[in-house]
């Protein structure tokens, strides 16, 4: 087994190598020490994924009024994020955590049951593990390696993904095509081609990952963009635009506005080193 071993100034940041059994559901399984930016707060920009937050410390974490600023929530021990529409506004410091990714559409295998009903929502994870989340808790907070921390985690995953043709053969072959080609796309004849009904295609897509085919299309779209803006140095607007398969500028800045809370300039002007994490400052 591998592992990647960074240091940032004083942030130790290490990210397990995902085994070739549970590549298919987990996009990332990443620890956090030590990371104390001079912001306080990040946007955290809408990417398709679910998340799985392990707080090692007895530090709670917040989420905060995109609007206001103000506290909306606060996590302590371990929390489950569902997928997001909108960008949420969360603390930045990180003490010591693990979060742990799971790839678009692997959120039914994991829970069991449709993830669509945790869609923009953050809750404790015991409301949907039950204690067996909190034991893998205290297991983690115990002073070992972090090495061990991450096979404790693979360990509960191999127990807990329930094993599901439907999401491996179907569901992945759906969000394969739209991750592949979302500038030209054509969901209706997605539906068509996979045998199901528009009706159908969207309540099993809803199920499953958490989002209408449209609504997760323009998130991998709008994250399309933020890997091309990411790799140049110099950005013209209009021609990503059009490149990313927007009629007009202004419905590609919409587009934006909608998912970052701020204008393409600007987020140019803020962003570091994680695309989909923008500080306020």
């Amino acid at each position: 087994m591998f592992y990647n071993f960074v240091i940032l100034e004083v942030m130790i940041f290490n990210q397990y190598k995902i085994p070739l059994r549970l590549e298919k559901h987990i996009a990332n399984l990443i620890y956090h020490k030590d990371y104390f930016p001079e912001h306080k707060k990040d946007k955290y920009l809408p990417d398709g994924t679910i998340n799985i937050v392990f707080e090692l410390t007895n530090n709670p974490k917040f989420i905060y009024d995109n609007e206001t600023g103000k506290i909306a929530q606060k996590c302590t021990d371990v929390w489950f994020s569902g997928v997001l529409k909108d960008y949420i506004t969360i603390s930045s410091h990180h003490e010591e955590m693990i979060v742990l990714v799971f790839k678009p559409g692997a959120g039914f295998p994991l829970i069991h049951s449709s993830v669509s009903k945790y869609t923009n929502q953050v809750v404790p994870a015991e409301q949907i593990f039950g204690k067996h989340i909190l034991l893998l808790l205290k297991e983690l907070k115990l002073p070992t390696s972090v090495q061990e921390k991450f096979l404790a985690i693979e360990q509960w995953l191999n127990e807990q993904l329930k094993a599901d043709d439907f999401y491996l053969e179907v569901i992945r072959y759906a969000i394969n095509n739209i991750e592949s080609s979302p500038t030209h796309i054509n969901l209706n004849e997605l539906s068509k081609k996979m045998g199901y009904s528009q009706k159908q295609f969207i309540q099993l897509f809803k199920k499953y990952v958490g989002l209408t085919p449209k609504q997760f299309h323009r998130i991998i779209r709008f994250n399309e963009i933020l890997s091309v803006v990411e790799n140049k140095e110099r950005i013209s607007w209009t021609t990503i635009a059009n490149d990313c398969g927007y009629f007009d500028q202004a419905h590609f800045i919409k587009d934006f506005q909608s998912f970052s809370g701020i204008n393409p300039k600007k987020y140019l002007c803020d962003i570091e080193d994680f695309p989909n994490f923008l500080p306020i400052k």
